[in-house]
């Protein structure tokens, strides 16, 4: 018999989900193991594998509808099998025809109906270089790979695209005569994440009375102590801590004795957190993900080192799970090592505070009666003011500011 492929449940709360893209189309041969297609949640983008080794037939789910949890979407039969061994099932959900909106433009299109950026069966090519290829409109046969086997890299399609949109000499009569006419724009669709990011955001600037505090702190304790912890690490096996780290520890610490930064808005309640999950804003490939370093409050520094390191890995390799996305109760953001002096960040929802780090800037401060250069680096609180007041904020951010500039204390 077929082997059905349904829609999984990849999320504990998860009811539906939504089919971004297909890597394979209507018959064609899969094997088990290969990514067939990828579905978005409202935390995340997933991978996921084909269950069994065979031709894929009788694809029933469109890109962007939401689907229910278990439905079927497609069958891969066996070798021998005929495609009228499929059993009965209720289609997958689809919506009404409407007119067909304008389509993106694209680096290439493709001119023989295969999708572009799908894979055509035979051809060796890696998740990411599938995902690049197909964000960017590149048909995946018009790249030779330089991996094993003539597999396909992500450089090798990045290569490709560069030299596909390297400017070509242009005649200068042709220059002049297009030079009256307006420039082509480019509409490129959000991707997965960049719509749940989107809708996430903006639900939480409409929802969330957003105010700010902004200190300057004295890093130098700080930096002392992660030259110390170094070595420390260094012996233990463990990562080498980097400043952001060090404050997601230090600030698990501080959020202890301040249970109203680490709870949320639910309706007209206010839900208190018994665990500190604190989440690290990463970037990846241009969309934001936040990874969530569990019980951060009970962590010692060597432990939190290595699941930040793990955490993004997990991001690098697209490998994460919703769960490991999702259930934060507090948000680090530090863009500091982006030359950023400060900056105002939004709440990730259903959260109610977030903060915002800057880099660290020699500064002339008064000490002690005399002018000294000290590292002093600005931290912006973002809190929802349905729940947290600004004695409350402003008390949360002057122990943070003992803490920092006191490390020890709290490790």
């Amino acid at each position: 018999m077929p082997v059905e492929v349904i829609l999984p449940k990849v999320d504990m709360d998860m009811e539906t989900g939504t089919i971004e893209a297909w890597h394979v189309r209507e018959g064609d041969q899969v094997r088990q193991g290969e990514t067939i297609f990828e579905i978005g949640t409202n935390k995340a983008v997933m991978e996921v594998e084909a269950p069994a080794s065979g031709a894929i037939r009788r694809i029933r789910a469109e890109t962007g509808i939401a689907i229910a949890v278990g439905t079927p979407v497609a069958w891969i039969y066996l070798d021998g099998e005929a495609e009228d061994a499929a059993p009965a099932a209720k289609p997958a959900a689809m919506p009404t025809p409407q007119p067909a909106a304008p389509a993106a433009v694209v680096a290439n299109h493709a001119s023989n109906g295969v999708a572009v950026g799908a894979v055509p069966a035979g051809l060796r090519a890696t998740p990411l270089a599938r995902r690049v290829a197909r964000q960017n409109g590149i048909d995946l046969r018009t790249i030779a790979g330089t991996g094993p086997r003539g597999r396909i890299g992500e450089a090798d399609v990045r290569s490709h695209i560069a030299a596909v949109v390297a400017p070509a000499p242009v005649a200068v009569a042709a220059a002049t005569c297009r030079s009256a006419e307006a420039p082509a724009d480019t509409l490129k669709p959000f991707s997965a994440i960049r719509r749940i990011v989107a809708t996430r955001l903006s639900e939480s600037m409409r929802t969330a009375p957003h105010f700010y505090l902004t200190s300057e702190i004295e890093m130098s304790a700080a930096q002392g102590l992660l030259r110390r912890l170094a070595a420390r690490h260094e012996r233990l096996g463990a990562p080498k801590p980097s400043l952001t780290v060090l404050i997601a520890r230090i600030a698990a610490g501080v959020l202890g004795h301040h249970p109203l930064l680490n709870a949320s808005a639910e309706g007209e309640a206010t839900r208190f957190h018994e665990r500190i999950d604190i989440g690290i804003a990463m970037e990846r490939e241009g969309d934001l993900v936040v990874p969530v370093l569990r019980d951060a409050g009970a962590m010692d520094m060597p432990a939190m080192a290595r699941e930040f390191a793990r955490l993004r890995e997990g991001v690098a390799k697209r490998s994460l799970t919703p769960a490991e996305l999702g259930g934060g109760t507090f948000t680090i953001s530090n863009l500091g090592m982006y030359g950023v002096d400060s900056f105002t960040a939004i709440i990730n929802p259903p959260q109610g505070a977030i903060l915002a780090i800057g880099r660290t800037v020699e500064k002339p401060v008064g000490r002690d009666g005399q002018i000294v250069l000290r590292p002093m680096a600005n931290f912006t609180l973002s809190s929802d003011h349905r729940i947290i007041d600004g004695v409350t904020a402003a008390r949360f951010m002057a122990d943070l500011r003992e803490a920092l500039e006191n490390p020890e204390v709290l490790l």
